[in-house]
C-alpha cells in the first residue's frame, strides 16, 4: 500500500540512529585497525546517506512525502500483535539469525576445532555492519508501519 506522510519522524530515525552508530563504527574500526578497507569506506559512505537524507528530511523537506508498506507479511503481522515488543523481538532475532550465520560460516572455514571464541568473536566484528542493517530495518520498519496506521483512509492506495 501506499500512502502520504510527513517526512520529519522518518528525517528523525536516520539522524538519531545514523549518528550513534556512526559513532559506535568509529570504535569497531579503532579497535580492529580496519580504517581503509573497501567495507569500512562502504559503510561509511551509507551511513553518510542515511544521516545527509535524515537532516534533508527532519529540517529542510516540506510538504508530504509517499512511501510504500507491505502489508500482510511477517512484519506487518508482528507489528499488529505485539506492538510494544516489535523493536525487541525484530532486533533480539536479527542478532540471533546474524551470530548463527557467523558460527556457520566459521565452522565451514575453520571445522570444529577452529570455533573459538577469540575466533568468533573477530568473525563478528568483522561482520558489524549486519548489526547496523538489522537495527535500522526494524526501526525503519516499525515507524512505516506507526505511519501507516495514523495516516488518513484518503490518502492510503494499493498498488500492485
Amino acid at each position: 500500500m501506499e500512502f502520504s506522510r510527513s517526512p520529519k519522524l522518518s528525517g528523525k530515525v536516520n539522524v538519531c540512529v545514523g549518528l550513534p552508530l556512526t559513532a559506535l563504527w568509529l570504535l569497531r574500526c579503532w579497535k580492529i585497525d580496519c580504517w581503509y578497507n573497501g567495507t569500512t569506506i562502504f559503510s561509511y559512505i551509507v551511513l553518510l546517506l542515511m544521516v545527509g537524507t535524515g537532516i534533508y528530511r527532519w529540517a529542510f523537506r516540506k510538504g508530504a512525502i509517499s512511501d510504500t508498506v507491505t502489508l500482510g507479511g511477517f512484519s506487518n503481522r508482528m507489528y499488529l500483535r505485539y506492538r510494544q515488543l516489535y523493536m525487541p523481538v525484530g532486533i533480539g532475532a536479527g542478532f540471533l539469525l546474524i551470530f548463527v550465520f557467523t558460527t556457520l560460516l566459521t565452522l565451514i572455514g575453520d571445522g570444529i576445532d577452529g570455533l573459538t571464541i577469540q575466533r568468533l568473536s573477530e568473525e563478528l566484528a568483522t561482520f558489524g555492519w549486519m548489526f547496523i542493517l538489522v537495527l535500522y530495518k526494524v526501526l525503519k520498519s516499525y515507524i512505516d508501519f506507526y505511519e501507516y496506521y495514523r495516516s488518513p483512509e484518503a490518502s492510503r492506495k494499493k498498488v500492485d
